[in-house]
Formats: C-alpha cells, sequence, structure tokens
C-alpha cells in the first residue's frame, strides 16, 4: 500500500462556512520535531503543508486564493482561525474531520 502524502479535511470550523476544506501534505515526525525546537511558527507550519483550500473567505466574502498560488496568502487569516486549521493539520488523517 502506498503512502498518501495529502489528505482533505472538512474546514467548517475555521470560519463557519458550509463545505470548506482544506487539502495538506501530512507532517513527518522530523519535520514536528523541527516545529517544536526551532523558531518556526505556525505560519511557516501551513506555508509548508496547505496544498489548497476551499471556502476560505476574507472578510468581503471573497475566496482567499490557493496558499500555494499566494503563500501571502495565509497571512490574511485572522489568529484564531490559523490555530483551527494548525488543529486540522495536527489531527493528520485519521482526525475527527478528515474526509479521505
Amino acid at each position: 500500500m502506498a503512502r498518501r502524502n495529502q489528505f482533505v479535511v472538512n474546514a467548517e470550523s475555521v470560519q463557519g462556512n458550509a463545505g470548506a476544506e482544506i487539502t495538506f501534505r501530512p507532517l513527518k515526525i522530523r519535520e514536528w520535531n523541527e516545529y517544536r525546537n526551532t523558531d518556526q511558527t505556525d505560519e511557516d507550519l501551513l506555508r509548508a503543508h496547505v496544498k489548497g483550500w476551499s471556502g476560505i473567505v476574507d472578510d468581503d466574502g471573497h475566496d482567499l486564493p490557493n496558499p500555494q498560488d499566494e503563500p501571502e496568502a495565509i497571512g490574511e487569516l485572522y489568529l484564531h482561525e490559523q490555530r483551527a486549521i494548525v488543529r486540522l493539520l495536527l489531527q493528520g488523517p485519521d482526525g475527527a474531520d478528515a474526509k479521505n
């Protein structure tokens, strides 16, 4: 069985938008240890692991660009939204919100 190098989660918990989804690249143990033991931020973690999203919007309700195309889109999130996305990433493909 091949390893899955990405997973999709229901991301309604981030902004309350029904149908919102985020695609992540899973964390490797080495990456988690680097995050915990260096000055890496949550934003750095998300830039490296968010492969795409849908249903994540700005203050005017417009879709935020895919962070793979425009990494600065992650900086447009509110802090509580960023924390919610990090939680979804850390839950991984077996988390309660995983779709695959």
